[in-house]
């Protein structure tokens, strides 16, 4: 079984893009992205020779990722997919994991208080895997993936880690039309949060949104789980 590091987000209110008040209650977030290791359990459990959790979804077939080291982020996964994992996922632990919605994402990424970065309102070097020669930002540009976790200082303000940097990550939403989050069969486009190592740092900021249709893959997109069920 994946072993989730859970952090807890408290509810309440928060800044949400430029300046709305917006209200969430309390969630729980995985630390880190899901990562290679994690994500190889449900190919070995048959999870897509499986249908039961595929409903509404496209099933490609499974795609290698470029950097297969078991503790990177998994990538080349599409929206599609990394829904079915959670669903997956959900049935072995026993209680409801998730994509996040957008909302709860940039919560847990700016705080309450709507911060640029996960850490603060300035981009500060060596804080997040990206291209930061890109924007003259720093001088570090690894090209790649590497391990979860290696970025303590960028964590969030409940500690949260690599919200930005490493790989886009793949929220509920349409990106169109963010108030849907349901699986519905369409090619609409979802949404992407993050950045990746290959951005620069203005696209690293906690309140940009990216998108793309459900079915696309890249080495730059990933993803990470929620829950709002109890967690012990």
């Amino acid at each position: 079984m994946p072993a989730l590091d859970w952090v807890e987000i408290p509810g309440g209110d928060f800044i949400y893009q430029e300046g709305k008040k917006r209200n969430l209650p309390t969630f729980h977030m995985a630390r880190y992205p899901v990562t290679n290791v994690q994500y190889q359990t449900f190919i070995k459990a048959g999870g897509y020779r499986d249908e039961s959790w595929w409903e509404n979804l496209v099933r490609p077939e499974t795609q290698v990722p470029r950097w297969p080291q078991g503790n990177r982020p998994r990538t080349n996964v599409n929206w599609y997919e990394a829904v079915a994992f959670s669903r997956w996922l959900s049935a072995q632990l026993g209680y409801e994991v998730r994509l996040p919605t957008e909302e709860e994402w940039e919560r847990a990424a700016r705080g309450r208080v709507g911060r640029q970065y996960p850490w603060g309102d300035r981009y500060e070097s060596g804080s997040a895997n990206i291209d930061e020669k890109a924007a003259y930002s720093g001088q570090c540009y690894l090209k790649q993936t590497i391990a979860v976790g290696v970025y303590p200082h960028g964590a969030s303000a409940e500690g949260v880690l690599d919200l930005v940097g490493h790989v886009w990550e793949w929220c509920l939403n349409k990106y169109e039309q963010p108030e849907r989050i349901v699986a519905d069969g369409t090619e609409a486009n979802r949404v992407l949060r993050g950045a990746s190592w290959h951005s620069d740092s203005s696209l690293a900021r906690g309140s940009t949104r990216d998108r793309c249709p459900p079915g696309g893959r890249s080495v730059n997109f990933g993803f990470r789980l929620v829950s709002s069920a109890p967690i012990a």
